[in-house]
């Protein structure tokens, strides 16, 4: 009987073919692992633009201005807001008919008896940016006034964080926008990737205004070895492409969102600065008259904040973490639905601070006798919803504002609302209403919301005996309030 070739010879020919044998399998488990990691750089480079922790920030400028190297082994998902569930339905055909949640149940704005609050709530991961039916008038005012008011309206100060937390923002709202919304804005690849580098991609790409917006800035490229003040993508030469950040990244987040951004930066003691911002629709008040300020320089105009919450506030936005953002609501009656900039209610327009005047009520303000002549039911009912969200790596909180607007006539299908604004101006503190501009237009305003409540009893949406401040439990009965046709932009800047 014929025997197995191995089982031929001697044992020192066994002994010999052992380091062939090994070579062989050495060179197939090598074989293996090449391919592994081919197959995992081909589905990571597919699915590496919704990623939500950003890989992009491989390159991001760190705190002392050097290129920060971020491990992707020590980030997870919950270094910041956690990933939101997607919008499919919401597309460029239908935004204009889309409203956001209705702020004035959504958070606590509204309410009685009404004192001096922050009356913040956690936020969810879908609530940061609510687009609505006004997206595109926004976002084209919100261009003209950056262009008529500069740094009035755009500015920083120069600081490493300050610099680096723009950069995240502009990165992490990209990143969150493209998830949230996917059939409103896509992150766009880099044209040509280079081996062994990776980025979130080269821009993002708003489809509501058709605008390819670009991460990096054009014709700014350094040497590897020097460092990179401002981080970015190498390039095959050896030169790494600057990520934008500071102003430039709030300059891209601009053209993406209606919400303003104003930043706070701590000081160290506990205390925290307004750095500066993006904050085109202050209505109020400027930018340039507030930044490079203290919390408590900022709001020295507001009655009862400094001696009541400013310590409050300063914890909270110390405490707070990027994973756990909070929002709020305010409100305000204005008196221009569409100048968001400036509100004739404001007074002139000062221009000490740079502010250029551009329209007729930015010379005047509001006429002295507005009230006798107005009709009330077109006055605005302004909801800005803010939002607080702390940026991981340089610790910089954005605080976001959005401003949502209905007309007064609008709250007539609104159960017990009326009577709960007439509430709030006859008892609230009298510095909160004068700080509010009460006394401009409560002659008119005040008969007719007691007019309002007195249609809601004739129609039976309400008895007239209820509680004010039981008015959210009707808010399954508020039909969508119809919004009033837009003008251009350019007619309220003219």
């Amino acid at each position: 009987m014929t025997s197995h070739p191995l089982h031929q010879g001697s044992t020192s020919n066994i002994m010999t073919s052992l380091p062939f044998l090994l070579l062989l399998a050495l060179a197939l488990v090598l074989g293996f692992l090449k391919r592994s990691r081919a197959s995992a750089q081909k589905g990571e480079k597919a699915s590496r633009f919704s990623s939500p922790t950003l890989k992009a920030e491989k390159g991001m400028l760190s705190k002392e201005g050097s290129v920060a190297k971020t491990s992707r082994s020590t980030r997870t998902e919950q270094d910041f807001i956690p990933r939101p569930q997607p919008s499919p339905t919401l597309t460029p055909e239908n935004l204009h008919l889309h409203s956001a949640r209705d702020h004035i149940y959504a958070n606590k704005a509204i309410r009685y008896p009404y004192h001096q609050t922050m009356a913040h709530q956690p936020m969810l991961p879908e609530n940061w940016i609510e687009p609505d039916l006004h997206y595109r008038y926004d976002l084209e005012f919100k261009r003209k006034v950056i262009h008529d008011q500069g740094k009035v309206v755009l500015d920083i100060v120069e600081q490493d964080d300050v610099r680096l937390g723009c950069q995240e923002l502009m990165l992490r709202l990209s990143d969150w926008l493209s998830q949230r919304y996917p059939n409103l804005f896509q992150l766009t690849p880099l044209e040509k990737e280079v081996e062994g580098e990776e980025s979130l991609g080269e821009g993002i790409w708003n489809k509501v205004t058709d605008e390819r917006l670009c991460f990096y800035l054009d014709d700014q490229v350094e040497d590897d070895h020097e460092g990179g003040a401002q981080g970015g993508k190498a390039t095959s030469g050896g030169k790494r492409r600057r990520l934008k950040d500071g102003v430039e990244a709030l300059k891209v987040v601009s053209r993406l969102v209606q919400d303003d951004f104003l930043i706070a930066s701590p000081k160290g003691d506990g205390s925290w600065i307004c750095a500066g911002g993006l904050v085109a629709f202050p209505g109020f008040y400027l930018l340039s008259e507030k930044i490079n300020t203290s919390l408590f320089q900022t709001h020295a105009p507001v009655p009862q904040f400094n001696e009541k919450i400013l310590k409050s506030v300063e914890r909270t936005l110390t405490r707070l973490e990027p994973s756990k953002p909070i929002e709020r609501t305010s409100w305000e009656l204005v008196d221009d639905e569409f100048d968001l900039f400036w509100v004739p209610m404001a007074g002139p327009l000062p221009t000490s601070s740079g502010a250029r005047r551009t329209t007729p009520k930015h010379h005047t303000g509001r006429d002295r006798d507005a009230t006798k002549f107005e009709d009330p039911s077109q006055l605005i009912l302004r909801l800005d919803h803010q939002t607080f969200v702390k940026m991981p790596k340089s610790g910089i909180v954005f605080f976001g504002v959005h401003p949502m607007r209905r007309k007064l006539e609008e709250l007539e299908n609104s159960p017990l609302l009326p009577a709960l604004l007439v509430k709030v101006h006859e008892e609230a503190p009298k510095d909160l209403m004068d700080y509010k501009a009460a006394p401009l237009y409560s002659e008119s305003v005040l008969p007719y919301l007691r007019e309002l409540h007195r249609r809601q009893i004739e129609r039976g949406l309400i008895k007239g005996d209820e509680r004010v401040q039981d008015f959210r439990s009707y808010a399954k009965d508020v039909p969508g309030f119809v919004a009033t046709p837009l003008p251009s932009p350019s007619s309220t800047t003219a």
